[in-house]
This record gives structure tokens, sequence and C-alpha cells, in this order.
């Protein structure tokens, strides 16, 4: 019964997600694009372009059209070759695409190609990540997928656009957290003491690492425009509050690495009580600790990790440009100040998470020991 109500739920969040996109694309998508598969080059033409007009030549490909009113059609569509090679698309034969198609009442359909058609590699990507988490944890790995698919329905159904309507991203981001903890933990262990205690250490965890993050955010005076990017579309950004979304961040964030570790600790120390019926409740918080010290190890580096391999190629400019600015400037720079916050903020709801598991195991768990 319970396999059922879980497949249940699994294909209910599927339809319903997967509406909510389509609908989602209807209202904002307005320009038409269509996928294509390349066949051949056709031609190459160089006469004509010189540096003024950043092209050195234009590639002619035999294109045929796989969606659409003209599908199945072939049609020649012309690609630039850029001086400046970043701005080049690598366009190899029997490569799928994106096509642009400009319609007109003299010339009819024109077609562009604007990008390479990777959601056959991101399918092939997602199935090979859940068919091992179904292969190695069997129906737990069920279980883990379908509490993933419901997290990821809560943050594009209820926190994006709830931040989007100006409610407080701190206070969505909580409430969030709390309900992908709650759902995650119960779906992977029951409704047992032990998912009970590592939610609540979880939650303490995230809560911590979120007021830390606030509080500091606050001090150093961030605006929340942490980027180019965020600058070039600050009139969209109008009645967020932007100033709040670093700390949304670190909360939403910080929620998988606290969680780990809180049911990890209480796991633990739920099968040590097992054993060890009359262990006492210093015994379980010292064990806690030591199941906890042993974790921090590894887990502290994961958020610091994360954020430096994310923010890699920001880096890297900031590291090819360390002669040209000083300590001071670097470290005073958002974008470099936000990563540290959300990095350390995020491992300090890690650290504490270990105490406060031990603690409510201890009390939880030896109710009639002393």
């Amino acid at each position: 019964m319970k396999r059922m109500i879980v497949l249940l739920l699994t294909m209910l969040s599927i339809v319903v997600f997967s509406q909510e996109i389509d609908n989602y694309e209807e209202e904002i998508v307005k320009e038409e694009h269509i996928k294509g598969k390349i066949l051949y080059l056709e031609n190459t033409v160089k006469n004509g372009y010189n540096e003024q007009d950043g092209i050195k030549e234009i590639e002619e490909y035999r294109v045929r059209i796989l969606e659409g009113e003209d599908k199945n059609k072939e049609v020649l569509v012309q690609s630039p070759i850029y001086l400046e090679k970043a701005y080049n698309i690598f366009i190899r034969e029997a490569q799928d695409v994106v096509l642009y198609k400009e319609s007109s009442d003299e010339t009819g359909n024109t077609y562009y190609i604007v990008d390479i058609d990777k959601r056959d590699s991101i399918l092939l990507l997602i199935g090979i990540f859940m068919t091992l988490t179904i292969l190695i944890a069997r129906f737990k790995g069920v279980k883990a997928l379908v509490s993933l698919v419901i997290v990821i329905f809560i943050i594009y159904n209820v926190f994006l656009p709830s931040i989007a309507n100006g409610y407080s991203p701190i206070l969505i981001s909580t409430l969030c957290a709390l309900l992908c903890s709650i759902i995650t933990i119960f779906l992977t262990t029951g409704f047992s003491q032990k998912g009970v205690v590592a939610i609540l250490g979880a939650v303490a965890g995230v809560v911590i690492a979120g007021s830390m993050s606030m509080y500091f955010s606050y001090k150093m005076a961030m605006t929340g425009f942490v980027s180019v990017e965020a600058l070039n579309y600050s009139t969209l950004l109008q009645g967020i509050k932007v100033r709040e979304i670093i700390s949304g961040g670190v909360i939403l964030g910080s929620m998988g690495a606290v969680m780990d570790i809180s049911m990890s600790i209480s796991s633990a120390l739920t099968e040590l009580k097992s054993v060890a019926s009359n262990i006492t409740k210093k015994e379980i918080f010292d064990s806690g600790m030591r199941i906890g010290a042993d974790i921090i190890g590894t887990m502290v580096n994961t958020l610091i990790l994360a954020y430096i391999g994310s923010g890699i190629l920001s880096t890297l400019f900031i590291y090819l440009q360390k002669e040209q600015f000083p300590l001071i400037r670097i470290l005073n720079f958002e974008s470099v100040a936000a990563d540290i916050v959300r990095a350390f903020a995020g491992s300090i709801g890690i650290l504490v998470a270990v105490p406060i598991t031990s603690y409510l195991c201890c009390i939880m768990f030896t109710k009639k020991n002393s």
C-alpha cells in the first residue's frame, strides 16, 4: 500500500510540475524556437567580411526542421563565424540545434541557428542518475527520487513565485526548508522518532545558518545585486526584497548538507540505543558528538567547495587580475563577500546541527534513563 502511495505521489508531482512549466512558457515566451537537425555543411562564404563586421565568414548548413508547420522540411540556414571565438556556436553534422523562426508575409519563414539543443543530453544525465539511485538504493532510492521531485516542485511553485510577489525570501525559504525536510526525512525513514529528531536538528541548523547570513549581510551593507546580470535586470526585480535573497539562498543551499548530518547522527544514535538499552543521556550525547566530529571533517568542506565550484569562473577572473586589485578591494567585491557569507554561514549551520541533534537524541531516546 505504501509503495502504491509513493508511486502515485511521484506521478502526480511530475504531471503537475510539467503542466506548470508548460503554462509558464506559454505565458512568457513570445518568440518561436524549434528543434532542427544539421544534415551537412553546404557552403562557406568568405568574401565581403572584414574585421569591422566582427565576422570572419558565413557557414551555410542544410538543416531538417523537426517541429512546427515546416516539420521534415529541409532548409538552408546561415551561421556566422565570428573573429571572437567566444561568440561562435560549434556546430557538427547530425547535431540537434535550436532554431529561431522568423515569419514574414513576403519571404515566408526564415530560420537562424541560436544554440545547440542540449535537452537529450540533459535527459540522459538525469536518466543515469535516476537509474543508479534505484539500482543502488532500491525502494529507498525510489522514495528519494519522489522527495526530490516534490522538493523541486515546491521551489518552482512556492518559493520562487512567493519571492517574485514580494514576500520575504528569508521567511519563505525557512518555511520551504522546513517543509522539504519533513517530506524528505519522513519519506526516507517513515514516521519514526529518529526522523523527528533529524528534522528538528536540520531545521535548527538551517535557521541558525540563515540568521548568521542575514546578520552579516546587513552588517556588510550588501545590496543583493551580486552580479552584473542582476544589475542589468534590476528593472525586473522591482518589488522584490533582493537584499534578503542572499540569506534565502543560504537557507536553501545548506538544507541538504545540514539534513544529511542530522539524519546520520540520529540514525547512528538510534542503532546505538537499540543495542545498548541502558545507555545514559551523557553517553548518547558524547557518542553523537564523536560521530558528528568525524562527519564534520569532510562535511564542512562540502558547502565551501560547492560555492567555489559554482563560482569558479568569477574566482578565475579575480585570480587573473590579482596584480591589478589589492586584497582590500577583492574582499570587498559584493560577489566575493556574498560567496564567503554563503559558504561559512552554511558551514556554521552544519556545525551547530551536531550538538543540537545529539542533545535532542539524548533527551528523546533516554526518557527513562538517568
